[in-house]
This record gives structure tokens, sequence and C-alpha cells, in this order.
């Protein structure tokens, strides 16, 4: 009867807006970690209210996420505020989360009642040892050369770790914050209590929408059956039937990133309906969050992180970070589809005529006066045809297209259940762009913007080696956000060098798998 509460750590405590964030969350239950949500929910909050939430996929309670802070984000401090749907109702009291702060170097925007503005010299303070500093790990620094610095992390626990490792810039700005220690408490002491909801993200994110028809006299909205899909050559497809309200749940395995949520009732296309994702709305109240106190003397660090972080931006690509591990569940399952690359193949003009001649496994056929596509190994049931991801109930709409607009053509010929629906077999079609090639749509369709959990990305640097032209001035230059030693063990890695010199600070921060927290902290000097 545990409750779930979720930590949250971060790669570092001082951001610019425009800069990346990097989490790394512990859903624990009790004194371990927990494996019944599988999505936690990160809220910003200021002095002002919320401003923005994260959602974040776990798998055995384990997650991580980058977050690009807005630049419509003020300066000021920021709470962390983090849940799970089932323990995130309207909060009990106010919730004690991660404090950060984050100056806007391109908007005078400040956070109302959020910033002081003092003296230089009452930001200077003594450096004060971390209270939370434990001997559960050793951090062993090798020597730096042209190639990095080798990093040794042993644990010496007795138990099982599962921690996340950071290596940032000490610069004058990170130090000034960390020196004023708005953080006054550890990891596991940022909680608060939330109000049972009784809704439990069991494999994925659950969805629930609306549908109600866009005319007057329209059929009744019970009982329709509503395909859900993705956009984007993904298998994030899903049915359900309404409610006698028009509400329809979908029980989905984590949808990634920001999307189109493609909604198609089945039956008569030329019936018009409005979708609305529903979202219920909860009040969560963050403790009192300290004054962020800035001066004058923060000028030239924050001109300097300022121009860094500018470079970053426009030399950024996805390819210089890490995927970690995704939990994949797709409703296909582990198979060896049959592919079709087209540009290997003479084109020919008229689709109905590349099937003919190149895909033997599938036909087109008429079944009363409808045409459809079946796979060949004597099935009577109709293959489920995907366009980019997209479900399309009407084959004609793909056996008409131009195939030139189609890269490639995936066949898949065995049975598939989806809900209650047989298909014999699953044909993708999938082009270029990846947007349909402008395929019209029913009026039983509707499109609708969603953002779905973050991709669990690391920044190991590892792929920045080779890449002597990639202007690394990144403050984070490493960011590992879930390491799981075995007691006894160590970890190692390699870190590679900026394009700048100074003091830079490793952290590393979890918990053992007896619940207990675990700190350790170093720090080294590439000149």
């Amino acid at each position: 009867n545990a409750q779930e509460r979720v930590y949250v750590s971060t790669d570092k405590e001082c951001y610019l807006a425009g800069e990346p964030l990097w989490f790394s969350v512990y859903c624990m239950e009790g004194a371990g970690l927990s494996n019944m949500s599988k999505v936690a929910y990160l809220e910003f909050h200021n002095r002002e209210g919320m401003v923005s939430i994260v959602k974040v996929a776990l798998k055995q309670g384990r997650g991580c996420a980058r977050f690009q802070i807005p630049f419509s984000f003020p300066t000021g401090n920021y709470s962390i505020v983090s849940y799970t749907k089932c323990y995130g109702g309207e909060s009990v009291g106010e919730f004690n989360g991660k404090i950060i702060s984050v100056f806007n170097t391109l908007s005078g925007s400040r956070v109302k009642e959020g910033v002081e503005v003092v003296a230089g010299n009452e930001l200077v303070k003594a450096a004060v040892q971390d209270s939370a500093e434990s001997k559960d790990v050793r951090i062993e620094i090798g020597k730096v050369d042209v190639n990095g610095m080798p990093v040794s992390i042993s644990n010496l626990s007795g138990n099982e770790l599962s921690y996340g490792v950071s290596v940032y810039h000490m610069d004058d700005l990170n130090r000034v914050i960390e020196e004023s220690r708005y953080n006054k408490t550890t990891l596991l002491n940022r909680t608060g209590d939330f109000k049972t909801t009784g809704e439990v993200d069991y494999a994925g994110e659950v969805i629930k929408a609306k549908i109600t028809p866009k005319s007057d006299g329209a059929q009744s909205v019970e009982n329709l059956l509503v395909y859900m899909s993705a956009m984007g050559n993904t298998d994030d497809i899903y049915t359900s039937s309404t409610n006698k309200d028009g509400e329809v749940v979908y029980y989905t395995n984590n949808i990634y990133g920001n999307r189109d949520l493609v909604f198609e009732v089945a039956g008569d296309t030329s019936m018009a309906f409005n979708v609305e994702i529903v979202n219920k709305e909860y009040r969560h109240k963050s403790v009192q969050i300290p004054v962020l106190k800035i001066s004058s003397a923060m000028e030239k660090a924050l001109v300097q992180r300022g121009m860094g972080m500018q470079i970053v931006k426009r030399f950024e690509a996805d390819t210089l970070f890490n995927l970690m591990d995704k939990r994949e569940t797709s409703f296909i399952g582990v198979v060896n589809p049959l592919v079709y690359n087209l540009d290997n193949y003479t084109r020919f003009p008229v689709m109905d005529e590349v099937i003919r001649e190149y895909v033997k496994e599938l036909r087109v056929r008429k079944d009363k006066d409808e045409t459809v596509l079946k796979i060949l190994w004597g099935t009577k049931e109709k293959a489920l045809v995907m366009l980019d991801g997209v479900p399309v109930l009407n084959h004609s709409a793909v056996v008409e297209m131009d195939p030139l607009n189609i890269k490639q053509i995936i066949v898949y010929p065995r049975s598939y259940i989806l809900n209650t629906i047989v298909y014999d077999g699953i044909v993708k079609f999938n082009t270029y762009k990846g947007d349909m090639a402008g395929l019209k749509l029913g009026k039983n369709v509707s499109i609708e913007s969603y953002r779905g959990v973050q991709y669990p990305l690391a920044f190991l640097g590892d792929n920045l080696i080779g890449k002597g032209n990639y202007p690394n001035f990144n403050n984070t230059i490493y960011w590992n956000p879930i390491v799981n030693v075995n007691k006894g063990e160590t970890f190692n890695f390699n870190c590679v060098k900026p394009q700048y010199k100074g003091k830079f600070k490793i952290v590393v921060e979890g918990v053992d798998s007896k619940g207990k927290q675990v700190y350790s902290s170093a720090v080294f000097e590439i000149d």
C-alpha cells in the first residue's frame, strides 16, 4: 500500500533559457524502485505558478529525459514538482521539489517578485561542503590528454546502485548558485503528498478523448469504433469503442515526442466528428520558492555562458546524443518483415502495377465494389494498410496514390489482432517525407497535436569523437542518467574535453537497492 513517489536529479542547478536540462528520474515505492507506473510527470513551477510540464517514460522505476528550456522562461528560480498519475491528484500539502535557477540572457523578463538585485559582495560566500556527501562511491580521475579524461566510479556500498553521473563546467555562475544553497534538501527529501486518483499508466500513458458529431441529428456516439495512431512511420496504432457519452480510452505503450495523433471513426467517411483529448486538471502546489539574487558581478559569466549556449545551438544535432534503453512493446512483435525498397526497382506510374509486378505477397481485389488489399496465403480477411504509421481503412486511397511518393513497402504476412479486429497481415507504405504525401483524408478523420513522453537521451560525448570541427562549448560535457552497478564493481567512462579551459565538477547522485541515497562529487581542472 506504499505510495509511489517520484524523485528527480538534474545535471546541475543553474541554466540559461535555451540550454538543455537533463533529468534522471526515480519512481520509488517504499524503499525500492516501483515497476507499476510507466510515466512520470514533471512540472516546472515559479512564484507565478506552473509554466511547463514534461512527461518521462519509466522502465522498472527509472527514466530520463532532455528538456530544452524555452526562451519564454523568465529569469528566476523554479521548482520541479514530480509525480505519477496514480498519485498525482490535488496537492495535500506543498511539494518540496528540486530547485533550479534560470537566467534569460536574451530577454529582460523576470519572475514576478522572484528576483532581487543585490550588491556583488552579497553573492560571495564561503563554499559549503555538501551535507549529502557519502562514502558509498569513490571517484578516481585519470590524466587529461587529447582524447579526454578517464574516470572510474567504484561501488563501495555493499548494495546495488542506480545513479546518474554529470560532469559540468564549474564556472562563476554555477559556483555562485551552488554556494547560494537554494537546494537545501537532498534527493529523497524532495517530496510532497497528493491525492490518489485511481488511474494508473500501467503500460504507457492512458489517453482519453471525447468524440462528438459536428452536425445536429447525427448518429449516436455510442459504440463507435475509433482508430488512434501517431503519424511518423511507427507502430503506435490503437483501437477502442466509445461509451454512451462518446468517450474513448486508449492504453498506449508510450508515444514518444511531439506528434500528430490521427483519430478515424470507422464507418461512413462522410460523417464529420470533433475530437478532444481530455486531460484532467489538478492543482499542484510548490513550497515557497526562494528569491533568485542577481548582481552586476554576474555579467561576465552570463555573457560567456550565453555565447557558449548560442554556439552549441547553432551546431546542435540529434546525432550528438545517445538514445538510452527504450521499452519496445509493438503490437507487431519481433518478426522479419518482407521489405521492398522501391528505389531498387524500375518505377511504374500506377500503384496497382507496382504491387502486381514486385510485391508478390499482395493482391488488389474487389470485395462488394470495394477495393481491398489482401495478402496471398489463403486468407479471407483484408490486410491492415498503414501509410506513414496511420491506418488507411479505404484501401483504394492508397492504390490510387502516385507510387513515386512511396519509398518503401513492408509486408507482415501473418494474422494480427488489434483489440477485437482480426487482420490477415499488415502492409506498410512509407513515403519519403513521412507526411502521407498529401493524401486527402475523409471527414471522419481528425488530427490533434500531442506531446508525448520525452525520448530517453544521454550525452556521453562519444559521438563527438571524430568530429574535430564541432565547437564543443557545452556547459555539461558528460551526462549519463542511468548507471546500474553491482556491489564491488566499478563504472568507467571517458570524458571528452571541451574547447575551453577551467574547473569542472563530477557529481554522482542516486539510490541503492535498500532505498538509501548515494551522493558524491569531485572537482578537477582542464588547462
